[in-house]
Formats: structure tokens, C-alpha cells, sequence
């Protein structure tokens, strides 16, 4: 499996949530994101030998921080029979409208899902803007931190955004 295919279903599946009502709210837009996520990592073989996509995913005192991440794709613990920090392969942190400090704020959950879960792979996205914010991400996992900006109906681009040797590289992706 690689991080590439995660990226390309992340894309894929923001590509087909193009109702505006799903684009208004972030609960919406969560909802037909992880139908059309989950449609996607199955469609490139991601979903097998126990590898699941869910929603809201309570984290607890046993994995040793006490967040609800929007999406997760692991294997978990339960199945695998393996430690919570083993099998997790992508997060993902939703914000509609995100601002520059709503955004570090999840920025700094990704983090902390990288760092205690040893997550290799975090997907920031912001619905209904067309700003990633990554410029202003100022922790330790620019190697696994990716942002995509998804504008409203009107907009013809998602912008995606990632760092490569420490700089950071955007790009318009078209819907």
C-alpha cells in the first residue's frame, strides 16, 4: 500500500461530493465524504485483510489521548490482536470555513495522532474555502501532513497542499 493511493481515494472521493447542500456544513460534507472515501480505497484494494475507513472513531485512555478523529483507516486493535499504535494508516480532520487558528488547531490533532498513533499519513481538509493553511503548520510531521482546500460550488479547483524537503508545495487540482 502506498500513501500515493490514499491521496488519489482522498481526491477521488472529494471529487464526488459536489452537492451544495453537502458543501454547506461540515457534518455534510463529512457524510458524503466517507460514502465516497470509502467507495474509492475500496475500488483501489485498500479495504482488505481487516483494513477498515470510520467516522468518529472514539479514541480513549488505552490508545493514551482522548480524541474523536473525523475519519480514520486502520486496522483495529480488537482485530489485529496487535497494539493500538500498530495498523493505522491515515487520519483525517475536517473544518468548514477554516480559519488560520481553527486550522492550526487541527493541525496540532493530526500531530498528536502521528506522534502517539504513529499515524503515517494526515489529510487536513477545509470545505467551502480555498485555503489550505498548511503555510502556517509548525510541527514536527511535514513529511506526513497533507491539506486540501475544497472551495464551495462556485469553485472550479481544489487546492491541494503538501511540504517536500521542508518547503511547501501547492497545486490546483481540478474538480
Amino acid at each position: 500500500m502506498t500513501l500515493q493511493a490514499e491521496l488519489r481515494a482522498t481526491i477521488s472521493a472529494i471529487r464526488a461530493v459536489r452537492e451544495p447542500r453537502f458543501l454547506a456544513t461540515e457534518r455534510g460534507f463529512q457524510g458524503a465524504f466517507y460514502c465516497a472515501l470509502r467507495s474509492a480505497l475500496g475500488r483501489r484494494n485498500l479495504l482488505v485483510d481487516g483494513r477498515i475507513v470510520e467516522m468518529e472513531y472514539q479514541k480513549s485512555e488505552r490508545h493514551n489521548l482522548s480524541q474523536r478523529p473525523d475519519i480514520v483507516l486502520h486496522i483495529p486493535a480488537e482485530e489485529s490482536g496487535m497494539s493500538v499504535k500498530a495498523n493505522n494508516l491515515a487520519v483525517w480532520a475536517l473544518k468548514h470555513s477554516g480559519s488560520q487558528s481553527k486550522a492550526t488547531e487541527d493541525f496540532q490533532k493530526l500531530d498528536q495522532m502521528c506522534r502517539t498513533l504513529c499515524y503515517p499519513l494526515a489529510i487536513f481538509l477545509n470545505i467551502g474555502s480555498c485555503e489550505t493553511h498548511l503555510g502556517g503548520y509548525g510541527g514536527g510531521f511535514k513529511d506526513r501532513l497533507h491539506a486540501f482546500a475544497i472551495p464551495g460550488v462556485s469553485g472550479s479547483k481544489i487546492k491541494y497542499a503538501h511540504f517536500i524537503d521542508g518547503g511547501l508545495i501547492e497545486k490546483d487540482i481540478a474538480l
